[in-house]
């Protein structure tokens, strides 16, 4: 199951590190505005996290804390799944080092759009039994449907465009093909969009996104074999209107 829409085992740990910033390390779940809360002072300006992904409506309470404070947020290593789908538009400024990924994936708005045949066959995947297998593809469909609701309402109130959430499709049709060019053909698809389609087609602006270019191989994708992760570019993508 993808870590943008399910939950993840453990939690993060935070701690300050430095006059002006925390840093974040593991999954967004639920009570981690608490903890930011409890070690913030007045002279906090920056999130810096590495975090692959967590619970959705976790990582929309953490970018609502963000955006209310007016935080940057520093990308150490990575910002996947629930971190790049909630946390990362709601930052006042984001800084991405050459050293780290910005990699989105399948949103609930996506999901719930797919029907249950779909989602029957990644719970297939996921292990699920067969005699449970109906059961489990309702209830999925159900909370699905909850999220990409709370998705659509969360985008709404961010000024962030739907496309953000939706461009997703066409990002992970062309990566197929790529796929096919590595050893790792199972490799998971995420979509770093560059900072001027950020701020162009989607309304999110100030993100620093380093050496972006210059690391996506010329015809537009990353290949992460630590993480068996390919990264994709814009170039599956339409000028945005």
């Amino acid at each position: 199951m993808m870590a943008g829409v399910t939950a993840l085992a453990g939690a993060a740990d935070f701690s300050r590190t430095g006059s002006d910033s925390i840093t974040m390390r593991g999954p967004v779940v639920e009570g981690d505005v608490d903890k930011l809360r409890q070690l913030a002072t007045p002279a906090t300006t920056v999130l810096r996290i590495n975090s692959a992904g967590g619970e959705p409506q976790a990582a929309m309470l953490l970018g609502r804390y963000l955006r209310q404070r007016q935080w940057s947020l520093a990308i150490d290593t990575v910002c996947a799944g629930s971190c790049a789908l909630y946390v990362f538009p709601a930052a006042q400024h984001t800084s991405i080092p050459d050293t780290a990924v910005l990699a989105l994936q399948e949103s609930a708005l996506l999901r719930a759009q797919e029907g249950p045949q779909h989602m029957r066959r990644s719970l297939i995947e996921a292990g699920v039994p067969a005699e449970e297998l109906e059961r489990e593809t309702a209830a999925l469909a159900v909370q699905l449907a909850q999220v990409a609701a709370l998705e659509a309402a969360f985008a709404a109130e961010l000024g962030i465009a739907p496309a953000f959430y939706l461009d997703f499709r066409q990002v992970a049709a062309q990566a197929d093909g790529v796929r096919q060019r590595f050893p790792d053909q199972e490799a998971a698809v995420y979509w770093w969009p560059g900072a001027a389609r950020l701020q162009r087609c989607y309304g999110i602006a100030g993100v620093d996104e380093g050496p972006r270019a210059a690391r996506l191989a010329p015809d537009g994708y990353l290949y992460v074999p630590a993480l068996s992760a390919l990264v994709m570019g814009d170039q599956a993508l339409q000028a945005c209107p």
